[in-house]
């Protein structure tokens, strides 16, 4: 898992919002997930936090169950304030892929924690499909 920050200095602060700028989909057994945030009109968010929570749509149950079902992420420090840009991967093995009989289909939850505790709103991804292999 991969959290990478970014940020441009700017006046704010309070209720940080987020929003996906891009994510990939569906999902190869050779790629990892890839999803590209933006937060803004915020408190600094160095050193807060991501929490991102995954729910399988799937109506067949899996045969395999992997890992827990939310992560708390601690967000990298960086110099700025509160507008920029993060990155949130995760590998296809560990994260992804629950049965190599059929498809995964996932929806990925986030929300922004400032280290004061202000927290953005949770956002939704589309539906996200994981494709057996």
């Amino acid at each position: 898992m991969v959290i990478a920050a970014g940020s441009c200095s700017k006046s704010g602060g309070g209720k940080p919002k987020i929003s996906i700028a891009s994510i990939n989909n569906p999902i190869q057994p050779d790629q990892d997930l890839d999803v590209d945030l933006k937060f803004s009109n915020g408190s600094n968010l160095s050193g807060g936090w991501l929490m991102v929570i995954r729910t399988r749509v799937n109506q067949i149950p899996p045969i395999n169950t992997i890992g827990g079902d939310t992560l708390v992420l601690q967000l990298p420090a960086y110099s700025g304030t509160d507008k920029g840009e993060f990155e949130f991967t995760q590998p296809y093995q560990s994260y992804l892929h629950y049965d190599d009989h059929i498809n995964d289909t996932l929806i990925f939850k986030f929300a922004a924690i400032t280290a004061a505790g202000d927290s953005s709103d949770i956002i939704s991804s589309p539906k996200i499909v994981s494709i057996s292999p």
